[in-house]
């Protein structure tokens, strides 16, 4: 289990950082350069990233014996706040244009996460029937 972990947290970190290095590169092609120390901004919302979904998410829905709705209330915490704090890291500005929002942010995160436990608890409960459909037929 650590050791799935951590292979997810750093997937996930790596790949959120060449993410937003690609979106920098694309969206501020009129700058030339940007601040060194924004960089430090960028590796913060990799590591949120790789924490949130790389360690919580499949610690939670995979390891964790918690009841189904403090699941989706903790995941619907971690991953709004993980939203909002790369937000802020990325752009204070957007991050305040969006703060008005935010309870509606948090709404539909919240739904978000309800409707995909759904789909993935259809998926899971599939898989294991499936499962248990072949080890009858042997």
């Amino acid at each position: 289990m650590i050791n799935d972990l951590k292979n997810s947290f750093l997937n996930v970190s790596f790949m959120v950082l060449i993410w937003i290095v690609f979106l920098i590169t694309i969206f501020n092609l009129h700058e030339e350069m940007v601040n060194f120390l924004y960089m430090w901004n960028l590796i913060g919302i990799s590591v949120l990233m790789g924490i949130v979904f790389g360690i919580a998410y499949p610690y939670l829905w995979n390891y964790s014996t918690l009841k189904v709705t403090t699941k989706i209330t903790i995941s619907t915490l971690l991953n709004f706040c993980c939203g909002m704090g790369s937000v802020y890291l990325f752009s204070p500005k957007v991050f305040e244009f969006i703060k008005p929002y935010l309870l509606l942010i948090l709404v539909l995160t919240l739904i978000g996460h309800i409707i995909g436990f759904y789909f993935f608890s259809k998926y899971e409960n599939k898989k294991i029937a499936d499962s248990l459909n072949r080890s009858l037929e042997n």
